[in-house]
């Protein structure tokens, strides 16, 4: 599913990134990484994209947090990428770009 992520692009790649190397310690610290690397890339986003952006940034905080306690281990932060993979699928979908 990380290739879901990766499907993304440049905001994939970079999200992936984030996920991988962040410092973050908790969950909420991760999101709040994870929304400010979609808002960087926002306004050079294709509008087309937005929305599902939009939705992906909206599901990123609950997602994390009901899953996780801590987010400092590998296999964790393996487990997040391959769950964006899925909040990616769902953010599209909610957007109307599921195919």
């Amino acid at each position: 599913m990380a290739i879901q992520l990766l499907s993304l692009g440049v905001i994939g790649v970079r999200l992936l990134d984030r996920i991988l190397t962040s410092n973050a310690t908790y969950p909420e610290e991760l999101a709040d990484q994870i929304v400010d690397e979609i808002n960087l890339y926002l306004s050079r986003a294709p509008e087309a994209e937005k929305p599902m952006l939009f939705n992906l940034s909206c599901e990123v905080h609950e997602a994390l947090s009901d899953r996780f306690g801590r987010v400092d281990s590998p296999q964790v932060r393996l487990d997040i990428s391959q769950m964006m993979g899925l909040l990616v699928y769902r953010a599209k979908m909610s957007a109307g770009q599921g195919r």
